[in-house]
């Protein structure tokens, strides 16, 4: 391993960066996003039959116990009970988008190594090729041949490396945004609904 990443030249060290930043953002986010996941539709009924009973402070912390930005956009609703609809809502739009950039931090940074890992992996090529035919150029014998065969290497290595990295890299993103956008989806819903409740709690 250590010979193929000599023999892929100096781009291999950024190549290397970006793998490992990859890796560790994946994780980290990876780890975030499936935390937060809760079952959404029992804390909703839990939360209802609470506000049923009057019980607003208990359908708090029903919410605030709760993990994940669903949970969190609930509790901002119900701690502002007592005003109009659009007041509520405006607060939960609020929290919302907090959340929403909670659960997007970083994934701009995978983008990002998944559009650069190719790139340097293609300048790897270049600067390959290009050792290889300045050893061409000043090639007087078969001895040389050793030598033109690590820019070839080269150039082989680092867009091997480059697509290695991205493609993992890029079903990684796509799988947390899925995630995101079933987290907005799902805020939107419970959103909603909680409105619902507490239009319909304040006209008894």
């Amino acid at each position: 391993m250590l010979r193929i990443f000599v023999l892929g030249g100096p781009v291999m060290i950024p190549l290397l960066l970006c793998s490992i930043f990859a890796l560790a953002i994946g994780i980290e986010r990876l780890w975030y996003l499936l935390r937060s996941r809760i079952d959404t539709d029992d804390l909703l009924e839990d939360i209802k039959l609470s506000l049923g009973q009057g019980k607003v402070l208990e359908a708090m912390q029903i919410a605030k116990k709760s993990r994940g930005p669903v949970a969190a956009v609930l509790a901002a609703g119900i701690a502002h009970y007592d005003q109009g609809r659009e007041e509520i809502k405006e607060h939960m739009s609020v929290t919302g988008h907090e959340e929403i950039h909670k659960m997007e931090r970083r994934l701009g940074a995978l983008d990002l190594i998944v559009t650069i890992s190719p790139l340097l992996g293609i300048l790897g090529t270049v600067t390959g090729i290009i050792g290889s035919f300045n050893v061409m150029g000043a090639m007087e014998g078969v001895t040389q041949a050793s030598a033109l065969s690590i820019g070839i290497a080269e150039a082989l290595i680092t867009t091997a490396t480059g697509l290695i990295i991205a493609v993992p890299t890029m079903a990684l993103t796509a799988y947390l945004n899925s995630i995101v956008t079933n987290q907005v989806a799902d805020m939107n819903k419970k959103s909603t609904e909680l409105l619902n409740v507490l239009d319909a709690g304040s006209e008894l």
